[in-house]
């Protein structure tokens, strides 16, 4: 492919073609045809929804892996989980918010 043609030379080539009677004068409109007044629009369905989820505090080790879950409002017995899982010589251990389907597990300590 070479460099974009010029459009005045484009019109040109179209108005010479349409005097030899090569080019029919019904594509002049390169639209689509619209739909009717009668015909009803088409609707689309809605995406499927992914299950519900719910925020809980997980308690994991420095690899990531989870260790124990706790409801959102119980972020305080997650921390202290954290602190005795420290303590008792098990390594470093965080918190951090996990979102996770709803009707799972139930929440509550693991």
């Amino acid at each position: 492919m070479g460099r974009p043609r010029n459009r005045l030379e484009l019109r040109a080539e179209a108005e010479a073609a349409e005097a030899l009677g090569l080019n029919s004068g019904d594509d002049k409109g390169r639209r689509r045809p619209g739909r009717s007044a009668d015909e009803p629009p088409q609707l689309r369905s809605k995406p499927i929804a992914g299950p519900k989820m719910r925020v809980v505090w997980a308690v994991c080790d420095m690899g990531g892996r989870t260790v124990a879950t706790f409801d959102y409002v119980d972020k305080a017995d997650a921390e202290a989980k954290a602190a005795e899982l420290k303590a008792r010589g098990k390594g470093a251990h965080f918190v951090r918010s996990v979102k996770e389907p709803m009707g799972s597990g139930g929440g509550g300590n693991r």
